[in-house]
């Protein structure tokens, strides 16, 4: 980054055309090359009023009073007070601009009055004083203004970061919410996929029966796996939206648990309760949480002997209950539940509900989520 001026060629041109200013203030006047050298001295000063604006005002002003009894002039009333003034509101607070404004009036109402060079302030002159207040209000009102300006583009610039953050925030979400669809579905369906495959290869020869319909499950699950695979990844070219328009819901869980079934895994579901209208968003959530649970006990479990799929339905919420009675191995007695676990209880937030996992005494595990039916997020 560039380090500020200074002095800049504008503050140049400002104090040379102050000095050229002066030239008919000190014309004619008797001591003609000291007038001048203090005009010079006088613009020179001015070229720090940003810096200092108050002791550039100081310095202005002494010698200003100077000049005033040289060429007998009003006071203070130089083209170089004027500028230093207006420094000083344009730079300074609006206390300490007030403060400087009431000090020079008071200073040049004493001066005239002490010196008898310089003309006392009468009706007829008092204008020259009330240009004291004029210049440092005019630098105010300029200091009020560029505030208000960068403030302006600051507020616009915030406006665009955050319109920025926003989208960086969505697109994070919509990789993540992705991620998790194809995680569901991918690791729910190889997972079928391979206890039926290492099934149906004992049947092939001894009964060829058995061994033809795990072959139509084996066909079936990946099918449905690839159709669910091209609707996500449909959602990156903008045709879908899964968790919007979800194509699964609590119709399908009998399919679902069918294919659990053919993986060999003992699941019965139950339900209780009026079932009424269920919004879509909770019916997919509920399906997702089913599958992954069905996923989890066929990775993650060993001798199971009985898995529940319980849906209790009221009229403000859907209790949903998976339990199993198997082994857990090392994996799930850590917590250590990865990536499946994790997005179960995102998509139960994403509904405004919760889920909660237990290891049940003497083995087994226990997936619970409570999903509100009335206030449910689209």
């Amino acid at each position: 980054m560039k380090a500020k001026r200074l002095v800049t060629p504008a503050d140049v041109l400002l104090s040379a055309g102050v000095f050229v200013a002066f030239l008919p203030y000190v014309h004619g006047r008797g001591h003609p090359a000291l007038p001048v050298i203090l005009a010079l001295l006088l613009s020179t000063v001015l070229l720090w009023r940003k810096r200092f604006p108050i002791p550039v005002l100081i310095v202005c002003l002494t010698l200003s009073a100077i000049l005033g009894v040289l060429v007998r002039r009003s006071y203070p009333a130089t083209p170089g007070d004027l500028v230093a003034l207006y420094a000083v509101g344009r730079y300074c607070g609006r206390r300490l601009a007030f403060a400087a404004a009431i000090g020079t009036m008071l200073i040049g109402l004493a001066v005239s009055e002490i010196s008898e060079s310089i003309p006392s302030y009468t009706v007829q002159n008092l204008g020259v004083l009330g240009m004291v207040p004029l210049a440092v209000l005019a630098g105010a009102w300029v200091r009020t203004q560029r505030t208000y300006v960068i403030g302006a583009e600051e507020r616009a610039e915030r406006a665009e970061r955050e319109q920025e953050e926003e989208a960086r925030r969505r697109v994070i979400e919509e990789r993540l919410r992705i991620a998790r669809e194809l995680h569901d579905i991918v690791g729910h369906a190889l997972m079928s996929i391979s206890v039926t495959s290492s099934v149906s290869a004992r049947f092939v020869e001894d009964e060829p029966k058995a061994g033809r319909e795990a072959l139509e499950t084996i066909n079936a699950v990946s099918n449905s796996a690839l159709g669910e695979i091209r609707r996500t990844l449909s959602l990156l070219r903008g045709v879908a939206e899964p968790l919007k328009r979800p194509g699964l819901g609590l119709d399908d869980l009998p399919n679902l648990i069918d294919q659990s079934r053919a993986t060999g895994l003992p699941v019965t579901m139950h339900e209780s309760g009026r079932r009424s209208e269920i919004p879509a968003i909770v019916g997919f959530t509920v399906y997702r949480i089913v599958q992954e649970s069905l996923t989890n006990i066929n990775r993650h479990a060993e001798k199971v002997t009985k898995v529940a799929v319980t849906l209790t339905f009221t009229p403000d919420s859907l209790d949903i209950a998976i339990t199993n009675d198997g082994k857990p191995v090392e994996l799930l007695e850590r917590g250590a539940y990865g990536l499946g676990i994790q997005g179960m209880r995102e998509r139960a937030a994403a509904t405004g509900g919760r889920l909660t996992t237990t290891a049940l005494p003497g083995g087994g595990f226990r997936v619970h989520a409570r999903l509100p039916l009335k206030e449910a997020r689209p």
